[in-house]
């Protein structure tokens, strides 16, 4: 895969690195009111991933492990050995397998409301997704216009270009389990308790699958980063602090 993307970033800040990775759809902004205060205390860097903000439009579709290669390139590029990785929600998941590929470029990690685990299905949702199966084999069989398949979909997939489309069904349909198991370096799991995107069971699995990780939950939904922007910056200087 190319790896010559230009990277839009933020550096923020002297000392020990920290490298923010955001959430879907997304971009710098997700985590530009944390880097503000930790900046004050380390090196803070916020990027913008392909696909998103100001970085550039992947030519072809990407796995998560592509996401991970690019962000280890982006590393390298920056003379860094090591750095702390801070993931929300999709970030989270490329966070995990950037600690389980690269493992040396990794001191520490944090997982904020992290996606990478399969979310249980309602009845609702299993049974649009049977539907959408059996509608799409009528349109690859010339019996249905592919017009029938455009009320499927939440709405941030149906602006994305097709090859970002592509991206989006690769990454959420990969389960981060057995990379979670092999993640050995000091890790935090922040969590909002009314999260929905990624439920707090989720949470708690990570914690069972990561040896030694902690998990604090905190008030709020799936950006309870901001929600509790001055605890969540605290709990997370202070986690570093202690590696």
């Amino acid at each position: 895969m190319p790896l010559n993307l230009h990277t839009n970033y933020e550096i923020l800040g002297t000392g020990e690195p920290v490298l923010f990775l955001h959430g879907w759809g997304s971009d710098i902004s997700d985590f530009k009111a944390v880097t503000n205060i930790v900046s004050q205390f380390y090196k803070t860097i916020n990027i913008d991933f392909w696909g998103f903000g100001k970085s550039d439009n992947p030519k072809t579709s990407l796995s998560v492990e592509d996401y991970a290669d690019l962000v280890y390139d982006f590393i390298n590029k920056q003379k860094l050995k090591t750095v702390n990785i801070v993931g929300h929600s999709f970030g989270g998941r490329v966070a995990v397998k950037l600690c389980t590929k690269y493992p040396k470029s990794c001191k520490s990690l944090i997982l904020s409301d992290s996606a990478g685990l399969r979310k249980k299905l309602t009845l609702k949702q299993k049974y649009l997704i049977k539907r959408y199966k059996k509608l799409k084999i009528k349109v690859n069989e010339g019996l249905k216009d592919k017009k029938v398949l455009e009320k499927f979909g939440s709405d941030d997939y149906k602006q994305l270009n097709d090859i970002m489309k592509q991206t989006f069904v690769k990454v959420v349909n990969e389960d981060l389990s057995d990379d979670a198991r092999k993640i050995s370096i000091p890790t935090l799991l922040v969590w909002g308790k009314k999260d929905k995107d990624t439920p707090l069971y989720m949470g708690k699995t990570f914690n069972k699958l990561i040896k030694n990780s902690k998990l604090i939950i905190l008030n709020g939904g799936h950006y309870c980063h901001i929600e509790n922007l001055q605890e969540y910056s605290k709990i997370c200087m202070q986690f570093w602090e202690e590696q």
